[in-house]
């Protein structure tokens, strides 16, 4: 392939190659190297990426390594750019230059394991970069903060990408290998891959194609943030679900020991001194289960869901229900107060 059909089959501009300063023949000098690194970039690949498998929080990974004409597109787009690295690029310091001739990436459910993956990571390797956080403009400034205090550097990407970069260095054999590995939810994953797809090849210009992937952009980012409230919310209710189940032994346990004094009381009646004593903690039995009934004990739905601005999601119901609990729990005690009888008419 001459230099001619490589540009118009990797839609290069003309401009674009004469702005890099680029000799064809050293470009044809890195396709020839790069070409004979394939098999070796494949294992170190498959290494990482088994590696990375056993991770918690990682859902799947994927890998591919950079092919031939991707390499050349990038390094004359980066040289038209003027990125310093890549003024004297040749085939004995691309590998070194290039960051992402071996590419991994590791997948998650729920935005929050991104941090179990971090810790993973800094734990297996080295990085020869700060790791880069990109998020989106309008992405809450906690999120921001929170990866910041993990050690990130934080950018906004200009196409809405959510992702974490990671730049580490291997050296299974002779050859330094450069991997970049990258982290993001499933969600992320598809709606970059359909963007990558549509945006580059042809329509990266087109303002009605870019708007649809906007939206597109803010759909995947409404669900991660559905996917992670889903996970809150059920924790939140298996937490409420607990909470339920002790008040209620609480009840029955406080009701068994009415009901013992109670039939105490019965044998006792007789001997005032003892009656007055029964009655006074039959009273103190009564007491605890009316601060759990009316209340003040009762168990409610963690306050960070009352600032969930997520319509969709209520509530009430199970408010409601407690309520209907509380209020057969007081007529028990009204039932068992009635049997009680008064101090003075037992003196």
């Amino acid at each position: 392939m001459d230099l001619d059909e490589f540009l118009v089959k990797n839609r290069v501009d003309r401009e674009v190659w004469e702005k890099s300063g680029l000799s064809w023949t050293v470009l044809c000098d890195i396709a020839k190297d790069h070409d004979g690194q394939l098999e070796k970039l494949r294992d170190t690949a498959d290494i990482f990426a088994k590696t990375i498998q056993r991770f918690s929080g990682v859902h799947s990974v994927r890998w591919r390594i950079k092919d031939v004409d991707h390499l050349l597109e990038k390094i004359i787009r980066k040289s038209a750019d003027g990125i310093d690295k890549y003024k004297n690029i040749n085939c004995e310091n691309y590998f070194k230059i290039v960051t992402d001739l071996v590419g991994v990436r590791a997948l998650h459910l729920f935005k929050s394991d991104c941090f179990v993956i971090d810790d993973h990571l800094k734990r297996t390797w080295d990085f020869i970069e700060k790791p880069t956080a990109y998020v989106r403009s309008g992405d809450p400034d906690s999120l921001n903060e929170q990866f910041e205090e993990k050690g990130f550097e934080v950018k906004s990407h200009p196409f809405g990408y959510r992702s974490i970069h990671y730049i580490c260095s291997t050296k299974p054999l002779k050859r330094d290998v450069i991997v970049e590995i990258q982290v993001r939810t499933i969600f992320e994953e598809g709606w970059s891959e359909i963007d990558h797809r549509i945006r580059y090849p042809n329509f990266s210009d087109n303002k009605l194609v870019a708007y649809f992937l906007t939206i597109f952009n803010r759909l995947a980012g409404s669900a991660d943030e559905m996917g992670s409230f889903v996970q809150e919310l059920t924790e939140e209710l298996y937490d409420l679900s607990r909470r339920i189940d002790a008040e209620s032994k609480e009840k029955e346990d406080v009701l068994a020991e009415m009901n013992k004094l109670l039939n105490e009381l019965e044998v006792a009646r007789s001997n005032d001194g003892t009656a007055k004593d029964k009655i006074s903690k039959l009273q103190n039995e009564v007491s605890k289960l009316k601060d759990i009934a009316l209340g003040s004990k009762a168990p409610t739905v963690g306050k960070k869901f009352h600032n969930k601005s997520l319509d969709a999601l209520w509530f009430g119901d199970i408010n409601d229900a407690y309520s209907v609990e509380l209020n057969n729990e007081r007529k028990k005690i009204n039932k068992v107060i009635v049997k009680i009888p008064k101090n003075s008419s037992e003196n």
